[in-house]
């Protein structure tokens, strides 16, 4: 069962390439399909794993780090096709960077960082706005308006992330 979690998570990293790929290439349907597949495997190994007591330091790392490059490989993509704003690209790349290195920092004091509902929401959040893009063709003041929403979002749980776990 291990395996197959890993498995789930590594798919991500993996079909990243693709996903932009297919983004360059103007074919946002397959792009969308693949990512909504990387969407519910994501939700799937983490209930997979709680349900199963699986739950592993090994995947408490992998998993957001599979999230986070699939997000900002999709979100380059869209940032080189001028779909999204380069600010809002900005908030939601860097805050990702930002908590990928503060969770390393705290890793090296034995602390791990406690995630809490508000990042889980993010992903989510994260996930919907590219599913939206890339298959329900919206009008650009749309993909505007659910991008800077995002881009808010991010800023505003990066900021919880640190009060909740300090330095």
């Amino acid at each position: 069962m291990k395996l197959f979690l890993n498995i789930l998570t590594y798919s991500r990293i993996i079909l990243t390439p693709l996903i932009i790929y297919l983004i360059l290439q103007d074919n946002f349907l397959l792009a969308g399909l693949i990512f909504g597949y990387c969407s519910i495997s994501d939700v799937a190994d983490g209930k997979i794993a709680r349900k199963f007591k699986l739950v592993s330091e090994h995947g408490n790392y992998m998993d957001p780090l599979a999230d986070k490059v699939l997000m900002i490989g999709t979100l380059s993509a869209f940032l080189y096709l001028d779909v999204i704003a380069l600010w809002a690209f900005s908030i939601i790349v860097g805050r990702d960077i930002i908590i990928t290195f503060y969770r390393n920092y705290l890793l090296a004091k034995n602390k791990p960082l406690q995630t809490s509902q508000y990042g889980k929401f993010k992903t989510v959040f994260q996930h919907i706005m590219v599913l939206i893009i890339l298959l329900a063709d919206p009008a650009q003041n749309l993909v505007d308006i659910l991008v800077a929403i995002n881009a808010l979002y991010a800023a505003s749980t990066g900021i919880h992330y640190f009060a909740k776990n300090g330095f």
